[in-house]
């Protein structure tokens, strides 16, 4: 009986303890990375508008160079398609929803297995002889249990990362073509 007591008493402390990181947890999944990159707009637009140009500098793609990939529609325009699948960076889908070139990209993201819809952007901003580039993601908000999940794991960490390197491998690039 005591041992059933002690038992109960751990599983209530450590529900307590999750539904206290809920209430702290993160209410959104969303990030912004942003890096000024020695280029044209128009010369970073073609890596960012492009799916097939997204293999050089993905840093899923780098992480899974196995990733199975799937792309669809003209490039540079609405509609056009990505889908893959990865046994260890996922499966989903992006496509293009809205374009402005040289100016904007904003994709939807469906990522199997996580409910609703995120968006993903690109914003470039030239700045003299170089460009700003913004990288954004909005997940929407997250349920009430799930941000404890997210604070335990990082997640929001992890995709900072994540952003950190695609910017850095695309201003690797950018920087490297001929002006």
């Amino acid at each position: 009986m005591k041992v059933m007591r002690i038992a109960l008493i751990a599983l209530i402390s450590i529900v307590g303890i999750y539904l206290i990181l809920c209430i702290f947890g993160p209410k959104t999944f969303e990030t912004s990375k942003s890096k000024m990159i020695g280029s044209s707009p128009e010369t970073i637009f073609k890596l960012v508008s492009n799916f097939k140009e997204g293999t050089k500098w993905s840093p899923w793609q780098k992480k899974d160079p196995n990733m199975s990939l799937l792309i669809e529609g003209e490039p540079a325009t609405v509609g056009h398609k990505m889908s893959w699948e990865s046994e260890t960076q996922g499966s989903g889908q992006q496509a293009i929803m809205e374009i402005v070139p040289n100016v904007s990209v904003k994709t939807s993201l469906q990522i199997n297995g996580w409910d609703g819809m995120s968006t993903a952007m690109f914003n470039l901003e030239p700045k003299g002889d170089s460009t700003m580039l913004t990288w954004s993601m909005d997940g929407g908000n997250l349920p009430f249990m799930f941000r404890g999940i997210m604070l335990l794991m990082g997640a929001n960490n992890a995709l900072n990362e994540d952003y950190e390197a695609g910017l850095t491998s695309i201003k690797s690039i950018a920087e490297s073509m001929p002006k």
